[in-house]
């Protein structure tokens, strides 16, 4: 698709200006196997530009499968229920419990 724009916007002239630049400078007898390296490293390129696009679609599927995943639970499994919640214990007045001693740094003076 991107060869076909380029096609499309360059004229035969510009063609055959394009291919003489290209013959001064690399020459005819190394032209034939300049020519088989940048078909090389284009083709490595679009290979790794697929693998990239796979990537991303399989990506996009994983995320579309966990997205349906959470959509699917009930909606009471995303709330809290402070009665049960063991991390918000407190000392009943609503302010947080103390943190038990051994997880207290010492005091400055100390």
């Amino acid at each position: 698709m991107t060869l076909a724009v380029i096609f499309d916007s360059i004229g035969f002239g510009e063609w055959f200006v394009l291919l003489a630049v290209v013959l001064v400078v690399v020459g005819p007898k190394r032209l034939p196997s300049a020519a088989r390296t940048v078909g090389q490293y284009y083709s490595k390129f679009r290979r790794a530009a697929e693998n990239f696009k796979r990537q991303l679609l399989d990506m996009d599927t994983e995320f579309t499968k966990a997205v349906a995943e959470v959509e699917k639970q009930p909606e009471d499994a995303f709330t809290v229920d402070p009665a049960n919640d063991e991390s918000a214990a407190s000392s009943g007045d609503g302010a947080p419990a103390e943190p038990p001693a051994a997880d207290m740094p010492p005091a400055e003076g100390a």
